[in-house]
């Protein structure tokens, strides 16, 4: 029950809020990391359950250092 919802969250997040940011904070450029941290979010998530799910994600979110240019 908690995975859906945490997928239904990126999936949400994937459709309105990620275009929402982009323009807000003047990003034009595409994700650098393939899939992009959302889609991976939600594999881990599948996979791995939700702690091992969310650690992941966030580690890819650090690692891909999306507040630098």
């Amino acid at each position: 029950m908690m995975k859906k919802i945490l997928i239904s969250i990126i999936d949400v997040y994937q459709a309105f809020m990620s275009s929402i940011l982009k323009n807000i904070l003047g990003v034009n450029k595409m994700c650098r990391l393939s899939p992009t941290c959302s889609e991976y979010a939600k594999i881990a998530i599948n996979k791995e359950g939700i702690l091992r799910g969310l650690r992941k994600s966030a580690i890819r979110i650090l690692s891909c250092q999306p507040f630098t240019n």
